[in-house]
Parts: structure tokens; C-alpha cells; sequence
């Protein structure tokens, strides 16, 4: 059985580790890059747009340990003339 949760800040290392497995599986990671670089910019992303409410991710957890995670980022369009059309 899993749980399903909101992540926090102190889930923000295995939110990285996810991240960089999903790029690898997609592709935008390839062979053996470094990606300290990238987990840091990452780290930033999280630190700073997660207490914000900018960026919120849900993780599955199986026996105390993170095993999948969802995130959805918020950004709002500024107003364009298909809103004010009848």
C-alpha cells in the first residue's frame, strides 16, 4: 500500500533525485553528464517557489520512502482579447 501526500521543503532531495531520473528517461539527460549543475538550479527552483505556492508537488510514498512524485506550477496569463469576446 502507498500514501499519497503534499511534499514539503524536506522532501526537496528526493524531489531533485526524481527530477534528474525523469530528464534521463525523457532524454534530456544523456549517458553520464554531471548534473551537479543542474541539481543545484533545481534545489533553487524547489527552495524558493514551493514556500511561495508557486510550484506544489504530491509524493507517493511506499514503507516511509519516496517512490514517485506529481508537481503542478502555477502561472497566470495576463489578459488577452479572447477573454473580453462574446
Amino acid at each position: 500500500m502507498f500514501n499519497l501526500r503534499q511534499a514539503n521543503l524536506q522532501d526537496l532531495e528526493a524531489l531533485i533525485q526524481l527530477r534528474l531520473k525523469l530528464l534521463r528517461e525523457a532524454g534530456d539527460i544523456k549517458g553520464d553528464s554531471d548534473t551537479a549543475n543542474l541539481a543545484q538550479a533545481t534545489r533553487k527552483y524547489f527552495a524558493e517557489k514551493m514556500p511561495q505556492n508557486e510550484f506544489l508537488a504530491w509524493v507517493a510514498e511506499v514503507d516511509s520512502q519516496i517512490v514517485a512524485t506529481s508537481g503542478l506550477v502555477f502561472f497566470q496569463r495576463p489578459p488577452t482579447t479572447v477573454i473580453f469576446q462574446a
